[in-house]
């Protein structure tokens, strides 16, 4: 009898409440690198790059187990940027705590790199659709909506919650109709028992729609 123990894989529905997966991410990384984004090491962690004749993306993961980054390093999880070139001040970032689901940053990773980026996508001439300015968060939100989550309107921010409230998205306030740079995103899953926050993710006001439409996408699949 082989004396060492067996782990059968299993699925977790809603994903949200999945946390990591060793798997999944190194199907991330890999598809990083399938897909054009250049890899080097920063900071003892990994810099993921793409640049296009408009912009410049970048991912940068990091992890507790990574050498010289600190336990309170602010990047540890990954951090996704947008820049017009480089050396410019980043357009947008969208962060991910450590214990984010991949599916997430899978999700915002397809998003970037999509050729037909599909609705709320109006790219211009030296603009690429991962530069555009966001619309109505509105917008943004149609994915959870439809998967039936829970709407509530509190003065110019509007908060969406689960089905079982364990899950909560907040958008960017509002004023006169546009988003503002008061707050970010923000992309939450809590315990049910005593509340304690299992992950979170941030995403600038300046995110644009379909990108954040893409995560609210993945937030909200039914699929474990």
């Amino acid at each position: 009898m082989n004396p060492r123990r067996h782990h059968t894989p299993y699925l977790i529905a809603p994903r949200y409440l999945a946390g990591t997966d060793e798997p999944a991410t190194r199907f991330l990384t890999m598809w990083l690198r399938a897909t054009d984004w250049q890899p080097e090491t920063l900071y003892g962690g990994h810099l993921y790059s793409r640049r296009t004749p408009d912009g410049l993306l970048e991912a940068v993961h990091t992890s507790p187990g990574t050498a010289h980054v600190p336990a309170t390093h602010p990047a540890l999880g990954w951090e996704f940027t947008a820049r017009p070139a480089p050396g410019e001040p980043a357009t947008w970032t969208v962060h991910f705590a450590l214990a984010t689901p991949p599916e997430l940053m899978i999700a915002l990773a397809t998003a970037l790199t999509d050729p037909t980026p599909g609705p709320h996508t109006t790219p211009g001439p030296n603009r690429p659709h991962f530069l555009q300015a966001p619309d109505a968060p509105e917008q943004a939100t149609q994915p959870l909506e439809a998967a039936g989550w829970m709407r509530d309107l509190a003065q110019h921010e509007c908060t969406w919650y689960a089905p079982d409230q364990q899950a909560v998205v907040v958008s960017s306030p509002l004023h006169d109709g546009h988003e503002t740079d008061d707050g970010n995103w923000l992309f939450a899953t809590r315990r049910a028992n005593d509340n304690v926050v299992l992950w979170y993710a941030t995403a600038h006001p300046h995110t644009p729609t379909h990108l954040v439409q893409a995560l609210c996408t993945a937030l909200a699949d039914p699929a474990p």
